[in-house]
């Protein structure tokens, strides 16, 4: 597996993370609306891998930065 890095300004990682939490609701309500087994299952697994990236993202942009 590898590790991708990505630098983000404050700005572009908090809209980044707004972004992020406005989609997963979609996704989760689509999660309750489907009926197709195989779609459901990707579609749980996509939502637990991006509620980890988010949970990430909301680290960073809550961790106080250092001053230079």
């Amino acid at each position: 597996m590898s590790m991708l890095h990505l630098e983000l300004s404050d700005r572009e990682a908090d809209d980044t993370r707004t972004a992020l939490s406005t989609r997963l609701v979609g996704m989760r309500d689509e999660l309750v609306h489907t009926d197709d087994r195989a779609y459901r299952a990707d579609l749980k697994a996509t939502i637990e891998r991006l509620e980890v990236v988010l949970g990430r993202l909301e680290a960073i942009v809550a961790a106080p930065t250092a001053a230079p």
